[in-house]
């Protein structure tokens, strides 16, 4: 029964130093990433009125946290549904964020 509560410990202390190891390395080496201010995300879309609001404020959240880019824009491939339309009043509430629709 030790042998299994000291093997446990043990592979906790791994984790734990794995995860360590891990954010320092990102750390050094995201901290020297220089982004340009002309980094632009673009993202098509076809029939997902379901969940693309949820989508386009999580990319909108991003932006605003990260700012890895300036511009968000979603292209809609000629949806069926109300894709657009919701994609249209969101273009409204942020002024990175550009909408167009495919044919």
């Amino acid at each position: 029964m030790e042998n299994i509560f000291y093997l446990i410990i043990v592979m906790f202390s791994i984790i734990g130093w794995y995860v360590l190891i891990k954010e320092i390395l990102n750390a050094i080496i995201y901290k020297n990433i220089k982004f340009d201010s002309d980094i632009k995300l673009y993202a098509v879309v076809k029939n997902k009125e379901n969940n693309i609001e949820i989508l386009t404020r999580k990319l909108m959240y991003l932006q605003d946290k990260l700012g890895y880019f300036n511009k968000i824009e979603i292209i809609d491939e000629n949806s069926e549904d109300e894709t657009y339309k919701i994609l249209e009043k969101m273009q409204n509430e942020y002024s990175t964020l550009k909408v167009r629709k495919i044919l």
